[in-house]
């Protein structure tokens, strides 16, 4: 529709990527920053969204310079990039997002988790000036949308998250589990570990590096430092992983050194992985992000007949924001409509009638009658 027909979004998620290649897009806050801050030729507006699932460049301009951007700060080369991205133009660039804020697109049907990474993502735009007045409208259009979907609807009410399936995994691995979280400092660590308190037969350990991580809940939660992870290790039945790190939390060489055996269960919560896929060769059981993703589907059943309900929502948040879009591009038109309508409005009215459908002549004119 004019208004958003420069409007687009790449996306590389988990529909068509696996963890491996989404973790070579997982470009951290300091590198989207600074991407966001030097557009190249092509694009004028742009918002780039980074989660553990996705990877989505939502932009005003060109789409080959989009696709450009994403390819050169990856170092994925444009032949190998384009099997693994979706890409959506217009109108659909617009649903899609508003999919996405509302969690109709995770792997967790309406979890919370990506409406605050969608805001902050949106945040970061705003704080590096590459969005302007159409990317800052439909942003905060999808972020009321994303608002109003969970709380009129049940969708995110089921307890489906990655952090609670996580949690809930640790929980049945033993009768009494001892967990260990690296990562808690962050949101989703955090996460984790709020769910890890509900369940009473688990007591929760947590890392803290030196250089002043913080996690957020304290209360029951003993602190360990980083360095010393591997013998923290040592002294628990499950390990959860959940750090933005571009190296190995955990490797086998690690556990070997240091002599750590017996059964453990590993969850991997990280893009790009942050335990070490060898680990299961010494009898180590593992489970990554996309099995958790696997789980989520399974549970997806139960909000299917909200996400119906959301669908309608999003539709008419979409007809409002695509007004107002409309509007504002069409000042010259709207200017010489009223100074038509002023001067004489029966040719107005005439004009409409030669130029669009019944249907929509009939809305007018109740519109104009006060019907």
């Amino acid at each position: 529709m004019r208004g958003a027909q420069d409007f687009g979004c790449i996306s590389v998620s988990f529909g068509k990527a696996d963890e491996a290649f989404r973790g070579r897009l997982a470009f951290s806050k300091e590198r989207t920053g600074e991407l966001l801050s030097a557009l190249p030729g092509g694009l004028s507006q742009a918002v780039l969204l980074c989660t553990c699932l996705r990877t989505e460049l939502y932009f005003c301009g060109d789409i080959e310079a989009a696709a450009e951007l994403l390819s050169s700060a990856s170092g994925v080369e444009r032949p190998e990039l384009l099997p693994c991205t979706d890409t959506y133009i217009s109108d659909k660039a617009l649903t899609h997002l508003f999919r996405v804020a509302g969690g109709l697109r995770s792997a967790v049907l309406g979890e919370d988790e990506i409406l605050r990474q969608v805001r902050e993502s949106y945040a970061l735009a705003q704080q590096t000036g590459s969005v302007g007045y159409e990317l800052n409208r439909i942003f905060q259009a999808a972020l009321s949308c994303g608002k109003r979907i969970r709380s009129d609807t049940e969708i995110s009410r089921i307890p489906v998250s990655a952090a609670t399936l996580a949690a809930n995994k640790a929980a049945g691995y033993k009768d009494k589990v001892r967990v260990l979280v690296i990562g808690a400092s962050g949101a989703i660590g955090s996460a984790v570990l709020k769910n890890l308190l509900g369940h009473k037969n688990v007591t929760a350990a947590a890392t803290v590096r030196r250089c002043g991580g913080k996690i957020a809940v304290r209360e029951g939660i003993k602190q360990m430092d980083y360095d010393q992870r591997y013998q923290a290790i040592a002294e628990a039945d499950c390990i959860i992983s959940a750090t933005s790190s571009p190296h190995y939390t955990v490797t086998l060489r690690g556990l070997e050194q240091q002599g750590v055996t017996g059964e453990k269960l590993f969850i991997d919560l990280a893009v790009p992985a942050d335990i070490d896929r060898s680990i299961t060769a010494a009898g180590f059981e593992l489970v990554t992000i996309d099995q958790i993703g696997q789980l989520a589907r399974q549970n997806n059943l139960s909000r299917r007949s909200s996400a119906e309900a959301a669908e309608v929502i999003i539709a008419q948040e979409l007809d409002a924001l695509k007004k107002e879009l409309l509007w504002h591009s069409s000042e010259s038109e709207i200017t010489a409509a009223t100074a038509l309508m002023s001067a004489s409005p029966e040719k107005a009215l005439y004009r409409l009638k030669k130029a669009v459908s019944s249907e929509a002549l009939e809305e007018i004119i109740k519109a104009l009658g006060g019907q």
